[in-house]
C-alpha cells in the first residue's frame, strides 16, 4: 500500500542546553496552550486519539477480558501487542483496563521518547521514517511518510507538541503535513519560532504555494503533487 501523506518537522537551537530542554518536555503539556490559540481549538478536537490517549476498556478486571471486548467490536488485538497492562479508573470514575499498545506512547512521555519511538518506528505498516538526524544543536529533521489518513491523525499531535515543546526553548521551525489519500486531503503546517505560533490548513492546491520544496526535502513538487526523490533513505542518530 502506497505510503501516500508525507511530513517533516525541521527544529533549529541556538545551544546543546536548549536541544537537552527539549527532548525533557512533556509532550502533553504542550496542549492546554495551544488550545488558547483559535486554529487550534477550532481544529482538534479534545476527543480525538492519538498516539498518547489512554485506552481504557470499561468492565473489565483481566488482560484477556480486555482483549476479547476489543474484538467483539472488531478491534483486532493479541497480547503480544500490548506492553503494559494494569487495573484503573477512567475520567468518569468507571473501573476497567489500562492497555499501552506497543505502537503507542505513555500519556505523560516526554519528545524524547517521541524521537526514540520514531527511531524505532513500531509501527512499519503504518508509518515511514525516512531520515532522522538529531545533533547537540542546529538542525534536527524527521521526515517520513503515513500509509493513511488514521495514521496520520495517530501522530499529528504529538509532532506538534513536539514543535510547540521546541519553541519553549527557543526553537524555531516547523512541523508540516501535506498529501491526498483515498481521495481524502492532507495540508498542515505549523510554524513556530519565539515570537510566536502559526497553524494553517489551506486548500491542498492552495498549499503548492506554500514552499513545499522546503518544508519535504525528501520529495520534489511536480504538477501532480509531490514526489519522494529517495523513499528509502534512513539517517539515524
Amino acid at each position: 500500500m502506497a505510503f501516500n501523506i508525507e511530513f517533516q518537522m525541521q527544529v533549529k537551537f541556538t545551544s546543546s542546553g536548549d536541544f537537552k530542554a527539549w527532548k525533557e518536555k512533556v509532550l502533553i503539556q504542550q496542549r492546554a496552550q495551544l488550545e488558547l490559540l483559535p486554529s487550534f481549538s477550532e481544529n482538534f478536537d479534545e476527543f480525538d486519539e492519538d498516539l498518547l490517549t489512554d485506552l481504557i476498556i470499561e468492565d473489565t478486571s483481566t488482560l484477556e477480558e480486555a482483549l476479547d471486548q476489543l474484538r467483539s467490536v472488531g478491534y483486532e488485538i493479541a497480547a503480544e501487542d500490548i506492553v503494559e497492562w494494569r487495573q484503573a479508573v477512567d475520567d468518569e470514575g468507571t473501573p476497567g483496563v489500562h492497555l499501552l499498545e506497543a505502537r503507542k506512547l505513555r500519556r505523560d512521555s516526554q519528545v524524547s521518547a517521541l524521537l526514540d519511538h520514531l527511531r524505532v518506528n513500531p509501527a512499519p505498516d503504518l508509518l515511514e521514517v525516512n531520515r532522522l538526524s538529531l545533533s547537540d544543536h542546529g538542525d534536527i529533521v524527521v521526515n517520513g511518510s503515513f500509509r493513511d489518513y488514521d495514521a496520520f491523525c495517530d501522530y499529528r499531535l504529538p509532532l506538534i507538541f513536539a514543535g510547540a515543546s521546541a519553541k519553549e526553548c527557543d526553537g524555531s521551525g516547523h512541523v508540516s503535513f501535506f498529501g491526498v489519500e483515498d481521495m481524502t486531503p492532507v495540508s498542515l503546517f505549523f510554524d513556530f519560532d519565539r515570537d510566536g505560533i502559526a497553524i494553517n490548513e489551506p486548500d491542498v492546491q492552495d498549499a503548492m504555494e506554500w514552499n513545499l520544496h522546503e518544508r519535504f526535502e525528501s520529495v520534489e513538487l511536480t504538477d501532480e503533487g509531490l514526489r519522494r526523490t529517495n523513499p528509502t533513505a534512513r539517517h539515524p542518530e
